[in-house]
């Protein structure tokens, strides 16, 4: 019995080592396991411009679409300002057309119409010169015989039309007394009223008029004063003048534009040219600004965190939403350093959580890193922290979007 002891505690021992070393031989010549936390690539939504939050369209957890509008700041200013743009538009597009109208005007030369106008223009300021010259011989030479008795006898006839209206004016202003039934007097005055203002307006414009005549055959009478010389003789310097302006103006009508003339309405077309650029320029700026009111997501994914509510002033900057990336996950997984040589970009690998037993998620390695580091801090025993290892960054596909941020992983890398 002392001797089978022996032999039976050999038998254990061989078999323990076998099954270890079977194990092993299993382990070394299995795939090359890792474990993880999923990923994704998030992207922080501000404003680039500040403003009051009108709505926000999207709650933590929603799911959103690339180009969607999530967010809407206050635009009331900027649509004021972009109305008022849209007035200088309108108003400096007319100028151009007014400045073009103009030039082409200046270069077609002058219509028959223009030039008869200006033609008239002429023979009615020589006219004027004959009226001021005859008047100017008029005063210098003196009154003939003929004009002093012709204001003679228009005083006659204003003093008989005086007389007329005088004579008219107090019948009109008289009055009647006569003796009641009771024996008592009293008087009327029929023409009191209307009737005597209208004859009052009459006497007075009777006796302007006889004034009148009576003054026009005194100045007769008594010849031009220097002064009335003085001011005829301006007004015929003033008519000379007048018709050398207009016969200018002909002269220039029948001879076309002169080329800085043409050289000016150009300038003009230009200025407005420029003028409406820079307006349509600022309606431009407007419209982007407004656009920018508006945040939209810049990817498909779900929102991640929402740190802003309807009515807040934000500043340019400010971090309002937080979007990730369902569709393009990832996980960091520590190769150690003994097995990084087994590891290839664009290498396949399989993807499994707890959340899904039994299903696999395909992923891809896209990255290697080139410098070892020593395990992270989250690695559970210290023998492991003190190692060596590569960081390996797997894509994973999330076609049905079951895969979240934060789920740890299992990566297996196929051979």
């Amino acid at each position: 019995m002392r001797r089978r002891l022996p032999i039976l505690i050999l038998v254990v021992v061989v078999a323990a080592g076998a099954y270890l070393w079977s194990n092993r031989a299993s382990a070394e010549s299995s795939g090359l396991t890792a474990s993880g936390t999923i990923e994704t690539t998030d992207v922080t939504l501000s404003p680039e411009v500040g403003g009051r939050v009108l709505d926000v369209l999207a709650q933590e957890g929603e799911t959103v679409q690339a180009g969607q509008a999530v967010i809407h700041l206050d635009d009331s200013l900027v649509k004021a300002q972009l109305a008022q743009s849209q007035q200088t538009v309108a108003a400096a597009r007319a100028a151009v057309k007014a400045a073009q109208a103009s030039y082409d005007l200046l270069k077609a030369g002058a219509q028959a119409d223009q030039i008869t106008a200006a033609e008239q223009a002429v023979n009615n300021m020589q006219a004027n010169v004959a009226n001021a010259q005859a008047l100017l011989v008029q005063l210098q030479n003196g009154a003939k015989a003929a004009d002093i008795a012709a204001a003679e006898a228009a005083i006659a006839q204003a003093a008989a039309q005086q007389k007329v209206m005088l004579d008219a004016h107090d019948a009109t202003m008289k009055c009647y007394t006569f003796t009641k039934k009771d024996g008592t007097q009293d008087s009327v005055c029929p023409g009191l009223g209307t009737r005597e203002e209208q004859a009052r307006a009459a006497l007075n414009s009777a006796d302007e008029a006889l004034a009148a005549a009576q003054s026009r055959l005194n100045q007769l009478k008594r010849g031009a004063t220097k002064a009335e010389l003085d001011a005829s003789k301006a007004k015929v310097d003033m008519a000379t003048a007048q018709q050398a302006q207009a016969q200018a103006q002909l002269d220039q009508v029948k001879s076309g534009a002169r080329p800085e003339q043409l050289a000016a309405a150009q300038a003009q077309i230009e200025v407005a040219q420029a003028q409406a650029g820079s307006a349509a320029a600022a309606i431009g700026v407007l419209n982007v600004q407004l656009d920018k009111l508006t945040l939209k997501s810049p990817l498909a994914g779900v929102v991640l965190k929402r740190a802003i509510e309807p009515g807040e002033v934000v500043m340019p900057g400010a971090s309002l939403l937080t979007i990730g990336d369902l569709a393009h996950l990832y996980i960091v997984v520590y190769v150690s350093e003994s097995r990084y040589g087994e590891i290839k970009l664009g290498q396949a690998a399989q993807v499994k959580v707890d959340s899904f037993p039994g299903q696999t998620f395909t992923g891809t390695v896209t990255h290697i890193a080139d410098q070892a580091e020593f395990t992270p801090r989250n690695v559970q025993t210290a023998e492991g922290r003190a190692t060596t290892v590569f960081a390996v960054h797997v894509d994973v596909t999330n076609p049905d979007g079951k895969l979240k941020p934060g789920m740890p992983a299992d990566v297996v890398f196929s051979q």
